[in-house]
């Protein structure tokens, strides 16, 4: 098993604040609302190229 590599902590001037998060919270809700409404793709997704080896 390879070594992971520790998290550190982020100074307090790099956390992001809790409004902050919460208008980041609200714009993805709406974006999954937008993606929602908007129905499954008109085509099927273009498999991946044949030289990018596809996650396990």
């Amino acid at each position: 098993m390879k070594q992971q590599l520790a998290l550190l902590e982020a100074p307090p001037d790099w956390r992001i604040d809790e409004r902050t998060k919460e208008i980041g919270r609200r714009g993805l809700a709406q974006a999954r609302a937008a993606l929602h409404a908007r129905g499954p793709a008109s085509q099927p997704a273009a498999p991946p190229p044949r030289d990018i080896p596809r996650a396990a």
